[in-house]
């Protein structure tokens, strides 16, 4: 996502994670990695991912990878939960259902 973050920020989409691991974490990965969009945690409290039906559905205790794309209404207008642990979403994909939206 951040190598297409400027790609994205032109369409006016919002970047955010939601990590269900511990604050250090993430917090170490992402800065290593350079991102720029904020990160959520929800470590203590899974009832974000359990909301979008995207908690432990490999009986890991973690949230899938998963991807929302909510409107300016609030509505949910295109999701993909993960197929498994390595599931990816590329901002491709993401750009070409936000395209959709217009």
């Amino acid at each position: 996502m951040q190598k297409a973050k400027a790609e994205l920020d032109a369409t006016g989409v919002q970047i955010l994670a939601i990590s269900t691991d511990n604050l250090e974490g993430p917090t170490n990965f992402a800065g290593r990695e350079g991102y720029e969009f904020p990160i959520l945690f929800t470590a203590l409290d899974p009832s974000v991912p359990q909301f979008y039906g995207v908690f432990n559905l490999f009986g890991d205790g973690l949230a899938s990878a998963s991807m929302f794309l909510v409107d300016k209404q609030g509505e949910i207008a295109w999701k993909t939960i993960g197929e498994n642990y390595t599931h990816q979403i590329y901002a491709e994909e993401i750009i070409e259902q936000v395209e959709k939206l217009d």
